[in-house]
């Protein structure tokens, strides 16, 4: 017998809900419709291009950042404006609907995150998705991330920065 072996996936296993695999558009639309949106970034994203990436893209959508790990030093060297918190704490923050998010206007309705280790964004969302009902999840890193709402798919960097460079209009 031939049978093919498929070697396991965990990012197409992941459960009875899935990401939504979305292009600019589709995460531009969510955007549009987010009362209280979030951007969260991490260490990948002390480095350019992605740093002037994130950066115009929170100046268009008046996206509040949080920098996870020492990603805060960079952007506070660069004199931009970031609350800072570990990953763990913001995960721990937005899953809390009594929260009142990081500007004290109320909990966010949607976390956008780029930037962030794999495998510790992959729990955190993890976390959001079975204990954060009120809220929503979009990832804009170049690999796709099973456990968010909506998600990027997998990219080479060319791609991804023509993606993010989508993102910096509404």
């Amino acid at each position: 017998m031939n049978e093919r072996v498929i070697p396991w996936q965990p990012t197409v296993i992941a459960g009875p809900k899935q990401a939504l695999l979305v292009t600019p558009e589709t995460a531009k639309l969510m955007l549009q419709k987010a009362k209280r949106p979030l951007f969260v970034v991490g260490p990948y994203a002390k480095d350019e291009p992605l740093m002037s990436h994130v950066v115009d893209i929170s100046k268009e959508w008046n996206l509040p950042i949080v920098t996870t790990a020492d990603t805060y030093k960079k952007f506070n060297d660069n004199e931009i404006e970031t609350d800072s918190y570990g990953i763990v704490e913001i995960t721990n923050l937005l899953k809390d609907p009594e929260w009142k998010g990081v500007k004290g206007e109320g909990q966010h309705d949607l976390a956008i995150f780029v930037g962030c280790i794999y495998y510790i964004a992959s729990q955190g969302l993890s976390t959001l998705k079975h204990f954060a009902p009120h809220l929503k999840t979009l990832t804009i890193c170049k690999y796709f991330h099973s456990n968010a709402d909506a998600s990027f798919p997998n990219m080479k960097d060319k791609e991804w920065y023509a993606y993010l460079e989508k993102l910096k209009t509404k």
